[in-house]
């Protein structure tokens, strides 16, 4: 099979690769959409998690069963599904604490086990659900791991229905993180960007242009109401999104650090301290497969504008990545279709 191979750092190529071979819990996926994600660049870029070269990279796809192992039981050859590329091995602390999802030896496509960025690749039946393809296409399917964790985000920040929520980064995560609000909140959402093309996608959020505000400041209090967020989800790793974020809280209200921060950020404890403020992490996700299929499948929320790209995987997928990374002007998520 063709698959992009991680062969060392900033060396990511096209390779014939052996077809894997689902093992009797698993399922063998022939590949459909595959979708860009901004880790897949870090990954690609830093090898942060130490990933074991050469690799398949990727994990947000979508296709169609054509084999399953021994034990499987819910599925069929044929089925049309996405995958969860989050895969806990339900044993060790974390998955015994009810933390699978922090899970201490997991398995991820893309980092311990071959991606999806090639035309075939293996996921264990807990993670993969059937997708209605008469509602929702492959790329649009793909993106089932994006708005798990994005869920999660969401419900990390304490946001109630009376919620006012600040959502920093107009990028993939950012405007997933908006539409799924809708579902969360009957407050004022606002979006924080620098990018006009992707503001633009906020849909019904108050969307500002951090480059074209003088005083940001006062232009996100008076967008809360006058009184500050209640929740701000940080979706954009700088110090500076850090430091907006706590200022522009009200009392008592959460942060929720979804995007990872490097350097490590100055915060100002004092204002924590004053305000009762409340930090968290946000990291994979509690296992909201369902939930995350239902908001992908709901017309409302248009998730299907999130791919603005679906690109041959065979001939266009160096195209395809530099949208991924260069293209914050004219794109928000890249798939590439497998024809």
């Amino acid at each position: 099979m063709k698959a992009l191979v991680l062969e060392d750092t900033q060396r990511l190529v096209m390779r014939d690769m052996p077809v894997p071979v689902p093992g009797e819990h698993e399922l063998l996926i022939r590949t459909r959409a595959a979708t860009i994600c901004t880790s897949d660049l870090n990954d690609i870029k830093h090898n942060a998690f130490g990933i074991r070269l050469p690799m398949i990279m990727g994990h947000e796809g979508a296709g169609d069963v054509v084999a399953v192992g021994s034990k499987v039981s819910r599925f069929r050859v044929g089925d049309e599904i996405t995958a969860h590329p989050v895969m806990p091995c339900g044993q060790c602390d974390s998955c015994r604490r009810g933390l699978p999802h922090l899970c201490d030896h997991m398995d991820h496509l893309g980092i311990t086990y071959g991606g999806v960025f090639a035309e075939y690749f293996v996921i264990r039946e807990d993670r993969a659900r059937i997708i209605p393809h008469d509602t929702v296409k492959y790329a649009t399917a793909s993106l089932m791991e994006p708005v798990c964790v994005c869920i999660e985000a969401i419900k990390r920040g304490n946001v109630r229905r009376d919620s006012r929520v600040l959502v920093i980064g107009d990028g993939p995560f950012g405007l997933i993180i908006t539409r799924l609000l809708k579902q969360y909140t009957d407050e004022r959402v606002v979006l924080l960007g620098r990018h006009d093309f992707r503001l633009s996608h906020a849909e019904s959020a108050v969307t500002i242009n951090e480059k074209r505000t003088e005083n940001l400041r006062q232009a996100l209090l008076e967008a809360s109401g006058g009184s500050g967020f209640d929740t701000a989800i940080l979706c954009v790793g700088t110090g500076d999104a850090v430091r907006i974020g706590i200022e522009a809280l009200r009392s008592r209200g959460t942060l929720s650090v979804f995007s990872a921060v490097q350097p490590a950020p100055a915060v100002d404890l004092f204002k924590v301290h004053v305000k009762e403020l409340n930090i968290c992490g946000s990291c994979n996700d509690m296992d909201v497969l369902d939930e995350a299929l239902g908001m992908i499948i709901d017309p409302a929320l248009h998730m299907n504008q999130i791919v603005t790209h679906q690109l041959d995987f065979y001939t266009q997928w160096q195209e395809a990545f530099r949208l991924a990374e260069f293209g914050k002007d004219e794109a928000i998520k890249v798939s590439m279709i497998f024809e």
